[in-house]
């Protein structure tokens, strides 16, 4: 009878669980039509069960559907694949995780201030504190690479390419570079190339046997009919490609296999009875301890390949990725052993991704804790936080003047909250933990800490950095854009004015050279459009143009208003002219003219 009683709870669960996995289905498939996306494959790992479903199609233009064991890319959620691979060999004592980088590749050569006292460790790139930027755009848009570039090529093309911009270990700041150092620095450890070495000794032990760090793509010599097309809007379909930077975001795999991973990370790290990672360094990931923001008691940020997350009234541990016509989240609860990840093969930029989050964590019952208390009032010597704030360091280099004048922040106290206001982002209220902790409006534990730095007001939310900026710096450069924007508008009216009167190319009219100057800016554009986005980051007609157009605006700017100065009787086009030529300048400054996609 007790037997029977069991079979009985059992074809109920199994009945029940398989209600749910329609359940959800329906609703994925419902809002992805929605969104506009064209499909998904996703897993859920609920207490060592593992359930796998696909929606939507694999190629619209085919109209074949997406099945369940279709194989996907992943984006950046790479990086924990990286990451646990590192992991493993620091448990087999081949790495050690707070070594000098210089160590195991002497060959790759850092600008860092701070190399006597604070080296580059593997620890740094794993928790991408280690200073360097981002990438390049020529590492990331490039139809160059093959499934086979030296990894080292990366990195040797010019010495300023790994500058490190804050003192390790301090900051974090996502770097694409720094995980493909990690994948270069198993190659040197193991003698083989990293995708193979991975495969064999990380993806088939866990029994990931569908996935691979090699180069897969749908057509050509490395085609594989199980992998789902990848898609842009207007349903323009894109193919996989090689790239320069591929440990940091090369990886097919399926929604079983990424299952099996996350059940991996949430266990004892035991392998067929061997301890195949220690446990732990297992529950250090996504659990930082070791930056500025960290030291100050705020818990949040990025550690071994995974992120904090405090979203939707739950708090677990994450990555995202998104590559080339793909995007997909990988999500874990540790604690109470459940998991899921979902893989859209559709890029959009319309679409709200997050949707997908609530469903699967609605649909697994996670835990909501309480929200942290706050506290009735600020600080006393809280306004001396009150003021601007910039992004430091920032993500991408190149556009470091683009975030100071449309990242910053504006932080101001209101009775007993902070607000903060951006341009980019709608504003949001910051309520007192402790004295310098914070809980954002959204989340349930603390999310921003404010502390001094060197005499310097800095805001953290573990993964971004600000510092306080003076206003009237920040109010100059505002103003300089502005004046910039107007005078480029004056010399326009006034060169279409003359043009139309027939008096432009009289001997007389400085305005003349910087109106074909400026007009000239718009000649790279309808070949900038044609060409593909993968080929921004290199030396094309399009690019040139756009360099030497950029270039030769100073120069117009100069001629014109040193030709037959005295003669002009026109001052609105010496205030035009002025008025540009003061923003070129900031530009200049910037490394924004000439604007060189390829450097």
């Amino acid at each position: 009878m007790k037997f029977l009683n069991i079979i009985f709870i059992l074809l109920l669960s199994n009945l029940i669980f398989g209600q749910n996995n329609q359940s959800i289905e329906k609703e994925l498939e419902n809002t992805i039509g929605d969104e506009g996306l064209i499909g998904a494959v996703w897993s859920i790992v609920n207490n060592d069960t593992i359930s796998t479903g696909a929606v939507g199609l694999k190629n619209v233009i085919s109209k074949e559907k997406l099945n369940r064991g279709d194989k996907v890319l992943v984006g950046s959620i790479t990086k924990t694949l990286i990451a646990t691979g590192v992991l493993r060999l620091v448990s087999q004592g081949r790495l050690v995780i707070d070594a000098p980088v210089n160590q195991y590749i002497q060959d790759i050569i850092f600008e860092n201030s701070w190399k006597d006292t604070t080296p580059i460790t593997l620890r740094h790139l794993l928790n991408h504190t280690s200073g360097i930027e981002d990438s390049k755009f020529w590492q990331v848009f490039s139809t160059q690479p093959s499934p086979n570039t030296p990894l080292k090529d990366i990195f040797s093309k010019n010495a300023s390419i790994l500058k490190v911009r804050t003192e390790p270990g301090t900051r974090y700041s996502y770097s694409n570079m720094g995980y493909s150092l990690l994948g270069l620095i198993i190659e040197r450890i193991t003698q083989k190339p990293y995708e193979i070495y991975l495969d064999n000794h990380l993806l088939k032990p866990l029994g990931m046997d569908s996935s691979t760090f090699q180069f897969v793509s749908q057509i050509g010599d490395n085609a594989d009919k199980g992998l789902a097309m990848g898609h842009f809007e207007n349903k323009v379909t894109q193919e996989n490609v090689p790239m320069f930077l591929r440990p940091a975001g090369q990886f097919v795999t399926t929604a079983y296999d990424m299952a099996l991973l996350a059940n991996f990370l949430m266990g004892d790290g035991v392998i067929q009875q061997e301890q195949f990672i220690h446990k732990e360094l297992l529950d250090q990931m996504g659990k930082p301890n070791s930056t500025e923001s960290n030291k100050k008691g705020l818990f949040s940020g990025y550690q071994f390949g995974l992120s904090y997350r405090d979203r939707y009234k739950v708090v677990g541990y994450f990555h995202r990725g998104n590559t080339i016509g793909y995007r997909a989240t990988f999500y874990l609860f540790p604690k109470q052993k459940k998991a899921f990840f979902i893989s859209f093969n559709m890029d959009s930029e319309y679409a709200d991704y997050e949707l997908f989050n609530t469903i699967f964590i609605n649909h697994l019952g996670v835990d909501k804790p309480k929200v942290v208390k706050t506290k009735e009032e600020l600080a006393q010597n809280i306004d001396a936080f009150e003021g601007y704030y910039k992004i430091n360091p920032v993500r991408f280099e190149k556009f470091a003047y683009l975030d100071l004048l449309f990242n910053s922040i504006q932080v101001e106290q209101k009775s007993n909250i902070l607000e903060v206001k951006s341009l980019q982002s709608n504003t949001y209220t910051l309520f007192p933990i402790s004295d310098y902790l914070f809980r954002k409006e959204d989340r349930i534990k603390p999310s921003h800490v404010l502390y001094e730095n060197n005499n310097i007001q800095t805001i953290s939310d573990g993964l971004l950095t600000y510092e306080k900026v003076s206003p009237i710096y920040l109010g100059l450069l505002l103003l300089n854009l502005i004046f910039g924007l107007l005078g480029i508008l004056i010399i326009l009216v006034r060169g279409f004015y003359l043009l139309i009167i027939k008096n432009l190319f009289k001997q007389n009219q400085i305005i003349l050279l910087p109106f074909l100057s400026i007009l000239g800016l718009f000649l790279p554009i309808p070949f900038l459009l044609n060409q593909s986005f993968l080929n921004l980051g290199e030396l094309t007609f399009a690019n040139l143009l756009l360099a030497l157009s950029t270039g030769l605006l100073p120069l117009g700017l100069t001629l014109g208003i040193t030709r037959n100065w005295k003669n002009n009787k026109s001052k609105i086009d010496v205030v035009g002219i002025l008025l540009t030529f003061q923003w070129i300048i900031v530009l200049i400054y910037w490394e924004l003219i000439p604007f060189k996609l390829w450097s």
